[in-house]
């Protein structure tokens, strides 16, 4: 597609960018992250839905995505030059992306990881050896399809990798290319060795014999070393540290500089870096969980819908920089302006505890320099301030009634 389109950033409530809903003035799309989670993918059909639904009730694309970006999640509307921009975007694989299938695996010292030890230890080449069955005619003539025979050493190494958690859900494996084994024998990333492990497990059930070629190309033996060698880092690394005596001297300062992978430790090394991953659960360096940048800091925004004794809550977690802290600040809180008042309960508490939330987060936000580059995706665009928006003043019609009943009542009782 050459001809510039207009899209929108869709992010989960937890900061996870779902996708990138876009036009090019006739038709209204949807690409979706490969990398994202299972929830944000589901996240993203219901935004597709939704947005179909109000293009076939007559609102022009370009209407479509000017409606949802003022909802929750969504970011201003931004020009792109063309699908392939957009398309580019939801092939980034973030830090993020890899420590949710970390997160999947099983704890280090856990049984399941000494039985992947011993069934790969003790596969023989004739485990390895894949034969075919089927193939024969039955009396009706038909003829049963050809199905590969997998020893049971072989089987039992497979059913290990799903106790450890590297057969996952959380990979889309479907949306994804099958990952390789390096070809000069190194190791795997963790997190693509996961990728590859629920591949091949999870492929065999719609083509038969992919355990077969993974065993055959070496793809199997790459995943179970590189797991086996992340589980020993994170036992070399965990232990240490748990006997180690605590620090009484003060604390080294923090970075001062970006770090040059998002989410990386914070902790700072005088040698070069360890050839060992970070354990699981360290620390994550202040980057914007949206776009990557440097400096961020933990804040949330909120936003809250009150219609008669229907009730909204959405929020939005850190670490955000000052760009997009302030993008999310005036989104939400504009949202909330507008229609966080029309339920007994929104005029009286929510509505007015979700700005004042707000507005102590983006105090926070405002301290911050400009942000670094934008490394993981698309910088959300603040826009002009809550109070150049003409949705904001929707609140100044709950505002007058709540002042006239006052005004009443002080009246009535003089």
């Amino acid at each position: 597609m050459s001809e510039p389109l207009h899209y929108i950033t869709l992010t989960a409530p937890d900061g996870e960018i779902i996708g990138y809903a876009w036009t090019d003035g006739t038709r209204i799309g949807l690409v979706d992250r490969a990398a994202s989670s299972s929830a944000a993918y589901k996240a993203g059909i219901a935004w597709s839905n939704r947005m179909q639904d109000a293009h076939r009730r007559g609102l022009t694309p370009a209407g479509v995505l000017a409606l949802f970006s003022h909802e929750p999640g969504a970011s201003p509307v931004t020009e792109a030059p063309d699908l392939a921009v957009l398309e580019e975007l939801a092939r980034v694989v973030t830090p993020a992306d890899d420590q949710r299938l970390l997160d999947q695996l099983a704890p280090v010292g856990h049984p399941s990881w000494r039985e992947l030890a011993e069934a790969y230890d003790a596969l023989t080449d004739e485990d390895r050896d894949v034969t075919w069955g089927g193939g024969e005619k039955s009396p009706s003539g038909a003829i049963q399809m050809p199905y590969p025979v997998y020893s049971e050493p072989l089987r039992r190494v497979v059913r290990a990798l799903t106790e450890v958690g590297a057969v996952t859900p959380e990979h889309r494996w479907m949306d994804n290319a099958m990952p390789e084994a390096p070809a000069d024998g190194r190791l795997m990333d963790v997190a693509d060795a996961v990728r590859a492990a629920t591949a091949v497990v999870r492929g065999e059930r719609f083509s038969e014999g992919t355990i077969a070629h993974a065993v055959k190309d070496g793809l199997l033996d790459a995943v179970v070393a590189s797991l086996r060698a992340w589980a020993a880092a994170q036992g070399s690394t965990a232990a240490p540290a748990a006997a180690a005596p605590a620090h009484t001297t003060a604390p080294a300062p923090a970075h001062t500089t970006a770090p040059s992978v998002p989410s990386a430790p914070t902790a700072a090394t005088a040698g070069p870096a360890p050839s060992a991953p970070a354990p699981v659960g360290a620390a994550p360096a202040a980057v914007c969980r949206h776009c990557g940048g440097f400096p961020a800091v933990d804040v949330a925004f909120r936003a809250h819908l009150g219609l008669l004794f229907f009730l909204r809550f959405r929020r939005m977690d850190g670490p955000v920089c000052r760009t997009c802290g302030l993008a999310l600040h005036r989104g939400f809180t504009t949202y909330t302006l507008c229609w966080g008042w029309w339920s007994p309960l929104s005029l009286v508490l929510f509505g007015w505890l979700t700005v004042v939330r707000n507005l102590l987060a983006v105090r926070r936000v405002e301290r911050l320099p400009e942000p670094g580059p934008a490394v993981t995706g698309g910088r959300f665009d603040p826009g002009v301030p809550v109070h150049r928006r003409p949705l904001a003043y929707v609140a100044l019609i709950p505002l007058c009634w709540v002042l006239s009943l006052i005004v009443a009542a002080v009246s009535g009782g003089g």
